[in-house]
């Protein structure tokens, strides 16, 4: 009788085995995201490890930065702001298209951190979503780790060794636009309506933020590519006979319906804010007089894009994607395994190609039929801008070449003639072209390594070979970063391919930041004193006031004190001038028409100030440079910096009560008036309807005193001795709403750009407070889309249960009572 071998229940080893099969599950799953974010840490670090800024992209320190503190601020006070006093005389703010509201990132980042460092912060997070989001959709795709690391890896260097990372509008947007892509490749893949809803709304929340960050541009990318991709995966679907044609072009057709009405929240703001602009009329109207006197600099461009601009991709220093992903990317015609994105991502790269062609851009048929689409006049305004589409569609192209090599090898020669042809196209042809080699010298370098490893990647199918393509990649990424730090401040970049006497240029190299953020953050000179009198300034600083962009690039430390160009929204100080292309068109058509000077279409700037200037706009204070004459009578009050602070001799009140007007039939007709010699906007005010009062003869202005208990809230109180009409010099807006003495009236444009209220004799509280409906209704509309989202995906996950159950196989019948008995 053999003996017995009792077995104990779990082996020796056999936990802890498991154990380590699941740290090593994980680690390998962490392994690409973490190389992601640990080179975008690296090519970022000034920003990360130091308290510093830039001055790459000018709209870092002029426009983002400010506007954003005002976001984050009203926001921290738990205010919505519907309006921004501190720019422009008063600009609507909420609803602007670039303004921050319902953008995530910016929400959550300046109402929690300092200025300094949440837009520190956001600079390094776009990249860093963007890599990861490419990452997430090509592993959706059935990317290896590797493959979809590559990929992933290659989008993100090439923003953060570029100025793309600091070009805010275009980073963001693509950042958002591979959350989009995920959301899109989920829903396509998802086999139950309860995943497939789930993925819809990340689709659609990722599509709602492209809108925030770019309206034009960046959501035309962003549609153009999920777009072909639900194409091209429908078609392979059919093809495959895992869904019909019907079935297949409804899916796609309810995800692309689905992404603007998830963002109604964002769009309707947005859109009413555009018809109620400066770019109401389009881009290429911005030149001429829409409708009034004024008039700007010529904004729609007159050439087209260089026909090499995809070569710049193997440049250095710059948007560099990297040897083995531009090898790869002709080896994607042959990953049959991802026919559908090499259709989709080469079909929009191609087709982005031709369309800014100069050849295209230019021709006269082709501008005339782009104009009669709506909004067509935004492509050409700057078609150049389209080439972001290809910073995602090389990585993905590249990624999906490299692990077709990976997933079908090939014989040694085969693959050297391959990678040959590859190595020609992105280092010969820009030879042949011309390209400077400087340039190029590290391209060469990297595709001799990069070939030897793919090389070996589609021969021996190796993992070595995986980690080796990785390695090269790596470290070229990580070289062209350090170039990129090492080009000086300033310095253009040219590969040498550029046509035109003003080419679009490709993304320039992003230098290690070099601005004190902590120093540009602080309040300078006059800050306290215009704070506490809560009174308008007016900056004056030429030559750069003679300047059609203003004062765009006064951003050096020396000229912080002058308080232009958006500081004012920075400290909450209340400037009128600033930097928007969504301009208030009353405002705008002042400011053009009071001037020869060809004033670009976002700027705002006064060449030289006049009293009338003054008079209309409410200023008390002038801001020039020390030692400089002013061109208008007043006192220094104050010093500092290299400035001085003149409080004018006529400095005009915030509020008139004037008792003589004019009644005029249309805007045009008020700035000719205004604008016409002699008009003293102290004396008299312009009107477009009849106030109905009853004018006195020889009344002398009465008084008033304004306070601004909030953006949206301005109160003055009014002695009148005749009826009069109150002027409260802040741009004209349809959102104001006035209150007389509790009574509600209307708000009249007085001057042809200023808020205007009638009142009778006597003494009187006048309450103007500025609403935005569109916000409100903005947020209705987000909120019953998303309601019927989340009640669709709840219903369908019933409705599974329900199936799932029904479905269960009933089991043996149990023993009976008589069975019991026997």
């Amino acid at each position: 009788m053999g003996a017995t071998v009792t077995r104990p229940l779990t082996e020796p080893g056999t936990a802890s085995d498991g154990r380590s099969g699941r740290a090593h599950r994980v680690l390998a799953a962490a392994a690409g995201p973490v190389l992601i974010l640990a080179c975008v840490l690296f090519a970022l670090r000034g920003f990360v490890f130091q308290d510093r800024l830039t001055q790459a992209h000018p709209d870092i320190l002029t426009f983002w930065l400010p506007r954003f503190s005002f976001l984050g601020r009203s926001l921290a006070d738990g205010h919505i702001p519907l309006w921004n006093p501190f720019e422009m005389a008063g600009a609507r703010y909420a609803a602007d298209p670039q303004g921050g509201w319902l953008y995530l990132a910016p929400m959550a980042l300046f109402s929690t951190l300092s200025p300094a460092a949440a837009m520190r912060a956001f600079i390094v997070v776009n990249p860093m979503l963007a890599g990861l989001g490419l990452f997430a959709f090509l592993r959706i795709e059935r990317l290896s780790r590797f493959g979809a690391t590559l990929g992933g890896l290659s989008l993100a260097m090439l923003m953060a060794t570029s100025e793309i990372a600091v070009s805010m509008p275009f980073a963001g947007s693509l950042a958002w636009t591979t959350v989009t892509l995920v959301g899109a490749a989920g829903y396509r893949r998802a086999s139950r309506w309860s995943r497939r809803f789930a993925w819809l709304a990340l689709g659609g929340l990722g599509w709602s933020q492209v809108a925030t960050a770019h309206l034009s541009h960046g959501l035309v990318v962003c549609t153009v590519l999920v777009t072909a991709y639900l194409a091209a995966g429908a078609v392979t679907d059919v093809r495959s006979g895992s869904s019909g044609w019907l079935q297949a072009l409804a899916h796609a057709t309810l995800f692309l319906i689905a992404l603007p009405l998830l963002s109604l929240a964002v769009l309707i703001p947005r859109m009413d804010a555009l018809q109620g602009s400066s770019l109401a009329a389009g881009y290429d109207r911005l030149g001429d007089a829409l409708g009034t006197l004024g008039g700007g600099g010529e904004s729609i461009q007159a050439n087209g894009v260089w026909a090499g601009w995809p070569f710049a991709f193997g440049a250095t220093p710059g948007a560099y994607a990297g040897a083995a992903i531009l090898l790869g990317v002709p080896l994607a015609l042959r990953a049959r395994r991802y026919r559908n994105l090499m259709w989709a991502f080469g079909g929009a790269l191609v087709v982005t190609w031709v369309g800014m062609l100069d050849a295209v851009v230019t021709n006269s048929f082709v501008r005339a039929l782009v104009l009669k689409v709506p909004f067509g006049d935004v492509y050409l305004h700057n078609p150049g801008r389209m080439r972001y589409l290809a910073v995602i569609a090389i990585p993905v192209l590249g990624a999906i070449g490299i692990q077709g090599l990976r997933d079908e090898p090939m014989p040694a020669r085969r693959a050297t003639r391959w990678l040959g042809a590859g190595a020609l196209l992105w280092l010969g042809v820009p030879m042949a072209m011309r390209a400077y080699p400087v340039h190029y010298v590290f391209l060469a370098l990297a595709l001799i390594a990069a070939g030897f490893a793919l090389h070996a990647l589609a021969t021996r199918r190796s993992t070595w070979a995986w980690a080796a393509v990785a390695t090269v990649l790596v470290i070229e990424l990580v070289g062209s970063a350090l170039w990129s730090h090492a080009t000086p401040f300033g310095d253009t970049v040219r590969t040498g391919l550029e046509g035109g006497e003003h080419p679009n240029l490709v993304p320039q190299p992003l230098p290690l930041p070099e601005v004190d953020a902590a120093a540009f953050t602080a309040p300078t000179a006059f800050v306290a004193g215009l704070k506490a009198s809560q009174e308008r300034y007016l900056t004056w600083a030429p030559p750069a006031a003679f300047f059609e962009k203003g004062y765009l690039f006064m951003q050096s430390e020396p000229d912080w004190p002058a308080l232009a160009m958006e500081r004012g929204s920075l400290f909450g100080v209340q400037d009128v001038l600033g930097y928007n292309p969504v301009q208030l068109p009353r405002y705008w058509d002042y400011l053009r028409a009071r001037t020869d000077l060809p004033v670009f279409y976002n700027a705002a700037v006064i060449d030289v100030p006049t009293a009338l200037d003054v008079g209309l706009l409410g200023i008390r204070f002038l801001i020039i440079p020390t030692g400089i004459t002013s061109p208008l009578p007043g006192t220094i009050v104050d010093q500092g910096q290299g400035y001085d602070l003149i409080e004018l001799d006529e400095a005009s009140q915030r509020a008139s009560v004037i008792p003589a007007w004019t009644v005029v039939g249309s805007k045009t007709s008020a700035l000719e008036t205004v604008l016409s010699p002699g008009f003293d906007p102290a004396t008299h005010a312009v009107l477009e309807s009849d106030p109905g009062l009853i004018q006195v003869p020889g009344s002398v202005p009465g008084s008033a005193t304004t306070t601004e208990t909030e953006p949206e809230s301005i109160a003055v109180d009014v002695e009148a001795g005749a009826p009069s009409i109150v002027v409260v010099r802040s741009s004209y807006d349809e959102g104001w709403t006035a209150e007389v003495d509790g009574t509600s009236t209307q708000v009249l444009p007085a001057d042809g750009f200023l808020l205007g209220v009638a009142v009778d004799t006597g003494t009187h509280q006048v309450r103007l407070t500025y609403r935005d409906p569109s916000v409100g209704r903005g947020l209705a509309a987000g909120i019953v889309a998303w309601t019927a989202l989340v009640v669709a995906a709840a219903a369908a996950a019933v409705m599974e249960r329900r199936r799932s159950r029904a479905a269960l196989p009933t089991g043996p019948p149990g023993p009976t009572s008589d069975d019991g008995d026997r």
